[in-house]
Order: structure tokens, then sequence, then C-alpha cells
């Protein structure tokens, strides 16, 4: 979407549903059925409308209560010149904001996009709601989608068994379709499920690798695969697939097999284009891997130490600008008050 729409029109939008009971409090809404009914009802009759395609990812919290994430393409600039720190705060332990928000460098496409859902999300039974814009790029946002998708996963109740987690929705393309014509699909085949063949390939793949790392001697299991590969264990085993071939002999599932198949195919194109030769057809055979090829090189680590410097002097430029506004306005609010001070003395000292 960020790559076809451009940045500046993507936001991230977070829809919760719930009711407010007799004593004046909100309550979230905790039936998925019924969560789905009324997102069914708003994504027909509002959100597909008002903007051009999205991508929606549903989480259950912890709490049970229902959410919805959606990435949306909108048809106005909604970034504008935005100070993200100052619009949207860091939450603190309890998940309230650490200071007071200010929308003052927020454009008017976006103080319209807060003022429509203002006027309807209640209208539909939901309850709190934010839009901002993609902060970063894409793969960022993605990312932070997919850990939306980790949590429902880890809070899922019986009742949400063959529940989708992600639906796609809009017209994918620049050009508005003609009368008639069928609207553009998502690119690359978008379509995530649990139990799909290429995720239960990738599963079945993730297990080779793992059988082949134990029998060299590393007890590697799910409890300790952070602590021996990293927290972006997934990430590194992805890349590692790109170059590896596996076996398919052995796979029972019929469909897990031609997919397996179909990416030792891609991973032999890749190969070849790279330069390989016709005697080889990828870098290793998954019987090859070992604990070095999951492991960061010693200058990915040097760049990843220089990247936390320069994070975390971001982070303090950006407080002290913050403290720096602050301070500004508590004296522009003083010299104000001294002022209407001044004006009420010189007022009721002039006899005449």
């Amino acid at each position: 979407m960020a790559e076809t729409f451009g940045k500046e029109r993507i936001g991230f939008l977070t829809l919760t549903l719930g009711d407010v009971d007799a004593g004046g409090r909100f309550r979230n809404l905790r039936n998925r059925k019924e969560a789905q009914r009324r997102f069914h009802s708003l994504l027909t009759n509002e959100i597909a409308k008002r903007y051009g395609c999205g991508v929606t990812v549903t989480e259950r919290h912890h709490n049970g209560g229902i959410h919805f994430h959606l990435v949306v393409f909108c048809r106005e600039d909604i970034r504008g010149g935005i100070d993200f720190a100052a619009c949207f705060p860091p939450k603190g332990d309890r998940g309230k904001p650490q200071y007071a928000p200010d929308y003052a460098t927020a454009n008017e496409a976006l103080r319209r996009e807060w003022a429509y859902w203002r006027r309807t999300a209640k209208h539909y039974g939901f309850g709190r709601h934010q839009l901002q814009p993609m902060r970063s790029n894409g793969e960022a946002l993605g990312r932070y989608l997919g850990a939306y998708l980790r949590k429902d996963w880890d809070h899922r109740l019986p009742e949400d068994k063959g529940a989708r987690c992600v639906r796609y929705f809009g017209h994918w393309s620049k050009v508005e379709p003609l009368k008639g014509q069928r609207k553009a699909a998502p690119p690359h085949n978008a379509r995530f499920g649990w139990l799909t063949p290429r995720a239960r390939a990738w599963r079945e793949m993730l297990k080779q690798v793992v059988l082949v790392l134990r029998y060299k001697g590393v007890d590697i299991s799910e409890a300790n695969i952070k602590d021996i590969i990293g927290k972006r264990w997934a990430w590194r085993m992805g890349k590692l697939f790109e170059a590896v071939q596996f076996e398919t002999e052995h796979v029972a599932d019929a469909a897990t097999r031609e997919a397996i198949a179909e990416h030792n195919f891609k991973v032999e194109v890749r190969w070849l284009s790279g330069g390989g030769t016709s005697g080889c057809s990828c870098w290793w055979h998954v019987t090859e891997v070992t604990l070095d090829h999951l492991r960061p090189s010693p200058e990915c680590k040097k760049e990843g130490e220089v990247l936390q410097l320069v994070k975390e002097a971001e982070a303090a430029i950006r407080r002290g600008l913050r403290h720096l506004a602050e301070r500004r306005k508590q004296a522009a609010d003083q010299l104000q008050l001294l002022r209407e001070v001044g004006d009420t003395l010189e007022e009721a000292a002039w006899p005449f």
C-alpha cells in the first residue's frame, strides 16, 4: 500500500467495540460473533465507501475485548508535517498517555477524519477509536500488525476457532475501476491464515531446521529459541529459508508437500540467476544448516549497536524539545496572565 499510494495517504485506524452500561461505564464487547456483525455493518456502510482499500486485523485483548486494527488508504494527504511525539504521546505502564497531546501540527484532512469518526463510531456500537498517519514505512507497520496477530493468538478462546484473523477490502490500484469492471485484488496473492498450505509449509521447514540443529547438538525448543537465536528468530529463519532447500519425501500432506516443492524451485531460480553453477541447485541443503547460519555477524552486531545509540539520541532530543516547548508555553501563559491582570488594574484605576 505504501509503495502504491504513498505513505502520506496511509492511515492506521484502531477501533474498540463496547457499550456503556447503566452506570455510565464503558464495557468491552467479548462476543466475537457480535463483534463481527458490527464490524461488517461498519465496513459495508462506511469504511469501504470512505477509503479506497485496506487491511483489517482482529485482536482479542488480554481482558477478552475485541479490537480491530486497520491500515487504510485515504483520499487525501493526512500526514503533512505532523509531530508524532506531540500528537500521539507514548503510553505508560497502565496504558495512559505520559503527557497531554498537542494536535497543533495535524493538518485539516486528518482533523476531518477525526471529526468523522467521532460522529460515526458510536452509531455502530464502537467506543474508542484512533486514526493516525503512517510513521515510517510499510515494513514497520506490517511488523506492528504482526504483533497484534501474535496477541490475538495468545488470547484466543475456544469460540474463536475458525475465525479469520486478516481480511482485505477495496480496489488495490491507483486507477479507478470502470463500471462493471472487477476491483483489483491485493498484490502477491495476499492471504493470511494459520492453516493455509504455505503456513503449514513454513512450520514444516522450521521443524526440519530444528531437528537438524538438535542432531548437531543444539538443544533448541520453543522456550529457549529467543535466547539462542534472538528475539527476531522468525525473521532470521525466513531469511535463511530463501537460500535453503528442504525435504519433501516424508511430508504426508499433499498441499504442504507442493508448497515446499514450490519453495525449493524458487530457491533454485535464485541460485542460478545469482551466478550459481548448474551442478548445484541451492546454497545449502537443510542437512547442512548450522547455528552459525542464524547468528548475527560481527558487522551486524556493530550496526545494531550504532542504530541503538542513534535511537537513544533521537529520543533524548525529542524529550528535550518537548520540555522546551512546555516551558515556552508556560512562559507564554504567564505573560498572558500578567497582561490580563495589568489591563484589569488599569481599568480599575481609570477614574473617568
